[in-house]
């Protein structure tokens, strides 16, 4: 009996976002009790941190690749089954759509050169990792940003309000608010007109 009460609430652990409960502070896992989240799908190390806002849904991975990294979400935030992959920080607003199959990092993963590289797999096969020459920036999606299926968004970037990333586009440069980019890599199309009376952030209407 024992054990089946113990089975049952790592269930309810792993299952905890679909319950209608308190906040969740858990060691660098902080949630809104609204909010839904795969936590099986969150692999964490030392000091990272987790944050998600009220009524978003997360159905993605986590890879918190170096201790200390953090992945914050806002509010009412989609996250479909896609890929983060933080070393650093990643952090997505309030009202973001974020469809299947992206990928998220916010580092190169290795170095360019090989002489530089050439170890990684040896100490990969020893569960260690030599982010020495590994170039790391933070990835910053804004609020009220979509970013279409199979989508890649590469280390640095900061993508606008209300920004829209076309399917299969490879972001490698900041995305200016309210525009549409597409294309490997991803170039402007044309920018996109909010509701009568609505405004961006520098009161302008666009």
């Amino acid at each position: 009996m024992r054990i089946v009460n113990l089975l049952k609430k790592i269930v309810r652990r792993l299952t905890v976002s679909r319950n209608h409960i308190s906040s969740l502070v858990e060691g660098n896992i902080q949630m809104d009790s609204t909010a839904k989240v795969a936590l099986h799908n969150i692999l964490t190390k030392n000091d990272c941190l987790f944050r998600i806002g009220k009524k978003s849904i997360f159905e993605g991975h986590i890879y918190f690749e170096r201790e200390g990294a953090s992945v914050i979400i806002g509010d009412r935030t989609f996250v479909g089954g896609s890929s983060i992959l933080c070393a650093e920080n990643i952090t997505i607003g309030d009202d973001v759509l974020i469809a299947f199959g992206i990928t998220i990092a916010d580092h190169n993963s290795h170095s360019i050169y090989f002489e530089e590289r050439a170890n990684d797999v040896e100490m990969w096969y020893e569960g260690k990792k030599d982010w020495t020459y590994v170039k790391m920036h933070p990835v910053k999606i804004c609020n009220k940003a979509w970013i279409g299926m199979h989508s890649i968004i590469l280390k640095g970037v900061t993508i606008g309000e209300g920004a829209v990333i076309g399917a299969g586009s490879v972001v490698t440069r900041d995305v200016p608010p309210y525009t549409v980019v597409a294309g490997n890599p991803a170039r402007p199309i044309c920018t996109v007109q909010q509701s009568e009376g609505e405004k961006n952030d520098s009161g302008i209407k666009v």
